[in-house]
């Protein structure tokens, strides 16, 4: 998902004049989305024959619904090694060798992974096509040309059998970038924004009392970054800016890492590395690819060095969709996905990831108008974050406005500025930030909804504004927004919420310029910072959360604040369910981390 900096705010606002008016009908603002309508055309394609490249083997694993019933236990406290998970539920040493020798004959390298389930298979694109028996193609999408093979890669039957799929093999970066638009700010903002905003609004305070064990924080990203960045912003912030807990693993050093991403990647290590002073960073760097994401998650829960995991980045489910339509990534990526996450659930490594930045139409950056959520934030073995706005002053054009309370994560209350910019009439690099800019958060596709979701209020059920037509392809605003209700299925998104506005944001500190920046993506490594310190206060990992968290939200003295309000408090979409404890928008609410840590422990 992308980041969200107070810069980008304040392109769009601070140029408007302060003059509200009524919603009008805003047409042809979008292109059209319909995945039949994308043109494709397949060419023979000519790689480089010397050229190294990469994939993945997702093999069968065995007691499947053990494994399920064990990683989704409301109290599990016990936890397994990687060696266990092998024993227990990896496929069997035998036929994993059996599938290593055929790829060597055809001399290329093979990892297996620790869980005995995922392969990594690399070498020459002469070597791997011969291997798997097929040609790489070019299909022209979106306006670019996208390798692919020519068609489904398998194995001779006798292997084929026991493997899932095979996962990787094309150049499309399928996953989210981030702006990299940095914003001078003043020491007035650097000294009343600093992550510690965080801890004192949630109570984590309390957890920094007699705590000394150490634990691990992996970050999962795309980019590279500069520890001079990282040590004097932590400096300036008041902890120590000694970067040598930061190791860096880039597993798939044969495939480029994006360094326009590398203020995603500082970012995550600030925020992670304020919240715990004391822990370890991993950091897991690869390509921006489906691909790439599978493969740095495999290899920290293989690693299992990390008691926590951090991941602010993901792909539209819409998007996953039309890329398997177009033969690009496998149907089955999400069982992938959720299978890796459930072994670092076995193994008590807890995982989050923010929900997105485009509201309840995540695919919009892709030109997909329908409602969607972002994966892996929709797999039930992740715990979703998303962001809210918390109340806050701030004035356009020496107008006063302000936040009363806090709320979902959106610019619905700006739409009147914008219309009367007429930014509905400009290119989506300026309508999507302007318009669609909110709290990643409703209803999976992908996946059904997990049993600790069940029998909770507000699961399965909605409240929501109508801002905007897409029955056309085009999005469309409303004249006047309507209020609808409904029911829908699927695991329901996000989990938990924390303040990630840009106008009440966080500091940062990137390429020696000082910025204040939001969106999901700041709120998840915070969260994963919180989950450290509660391992080194308990001495032992804190697992999947969503099992515990769910159970707490409807028991005694809940650790959670819903933000259940109808009214201002939509993510472009989704608001409020009064009385109810779970709510599309925002979640089960806000955390008292203090009081979830002594449930937790």
């Amino acid at each position: 998902m992308r980041k969200q900096s107070f810069g980008e705010f304040i392109l769009f606002t601070f140029t408007v004049l302060f003059c509200l008016q009524n919603f009008h009908l805003v047409t042809d603002v979008y292109a059209k989305s319909n995945i039949k309508t994308e043109k494709i055309k397949n060419n023979p394609s000519t790689v480089p024959q010397k050229s190294k490249s990469s994939f993945l083997v997702a093999m069968k694993i065995k007691n499947k619904n053990l494994l399920n019933t064990y990683v989704l236990k409301k109290n599990n406290k016990k936890f397994i090694s990687t060696r266990q998970f092998s024993n227990l539920y990896g496929h069997n040493k035998y036929d994993l060798y059996k599938i290593k020798n055929y790829f060597y004959k055809y001399h290329l390298k093979v990892k297996i992974y620790r869980g005995n389930f995922i392969l990594k298979v690399y070498g020459s694109i002469k070597n791997i096509q011969e291997a798997l028996k097929f040609k790489f193609i070019s299909v022209h999408k979106s306006g670019i040309n996208v390798l692919k093979p020519n068609h489904k890669l398998t194995l001779p039957k006798r292997y084929q059998k026991n493997i899932i799929d095979i996962i990787g093999l094309t150049n499309y970066d399928g996953i989210d970038h981030k702006d990299n638009d940095v914003n001078k700010t003043s020491d007035l903002n650097l000294k009343s924004n600093t992550p510690q905003k965080f801890i004192n609004r949630y109570n984590v305070s309390p957890l920094y009392n007699n705590y000394k064990s150490k634990s691990s924080i992996g970050i999962i990203s795309f980019g590279d970054f500069n520890k001079s960045d990282i040590g004097t912003y932590w400096h300036k912030m008041g902890i120590s800016g000694n970067t040598s807990r930061i190791k860096i693993y880039n597993h798939d050093a044969d495939t480029a890492i994006d360094n326009n991403s590398s203020d995603e990647t500082t970012m995550d290590l600030e925020q992670a590395g304020f919240v715990n002073p004391k822990a370890n960073l991993n950091l897991y760097l690869s390509s921006p690819t489906i691909s790439g994401l599978l493969t740095s998650l495999s290899d920290a829960v293989s690693d299992n060095k990390s008691d926590t995991l951090s991941l602010s980045w993901g792909i539209s489910e819409s998007e996953i969709k039309r890329e398997i339509k177009l033969g690009i990534l496998s149907k089955k990526y999400s069982q992938i996905i959720n299978l890796i996450l459930e072994q670092a659930a076995a193994q008590g490594i807890s995982v989050f990831n923010s929900s997105g930045d485009n509201g309840a139409y995540d695919g919009i950056s892709s030109g997909v108008t329908s409602l969607s959520v972002e994966s892996p934030s929709s797999s039930p073995y992740i715990t979703s974050v998303g962001a809210t706005s918390i109340p806050v002053d701030y004035s356009i054009n020496g107008q006063r406005i302000r936040i009363d309370k806090e709320r979902a994560w959106s610019n619905d209350f700006l739409y009147p500025y914008f219309n009367k910019l007429k930014l509905y009439e400009a290119n989506s690099s300026i309508f999507i930030p302007s318009y669609f800019a909110g709290t990643g958060g409703g209803f999976s596709k992908l996946n059904s909804v997990p049993t600790y979701q069940k029998n909770i209020k507000g699961i399965g059920s909605y409240n929501a504004i109508k801002y905007w037509d897409m029955s056309s392809g085009y999005a469309q605003q409303y004249t006047e927004p309507s209020l609808v209700s409904g029911k829908n299925s699927g695991r329901n998104v996000p989990d938990i919420v924390a303040n990630g506005d840009p106008q009440s944001g966080y500091t940062v500190y990137h390429n020696n310029k000082w910025s204040i920046s939001g969106g999901t993506s700041i709120v998840a490594p915070q969260i994963a910072g919180v989950d450290s310190l509660m391992v080194a206060k308990a001495k032992h990992r804190m697992g999947l959360w969503n099992p515990k968290i769910y159970s707490f939200s409807a028991s005694h003295n809940s650790p959670f604040n819903p933000i259940d309000s109808i009214n201002d408090n939509s993510n472009i979409y989704y608001v409020g369910q009064p009385g109810k404890t779970y709510n599309q928008a925002t979640g089960l609410g806000t955390v008292n981390y203090y009081k979830l840590y002594k449930k937790m422990k």
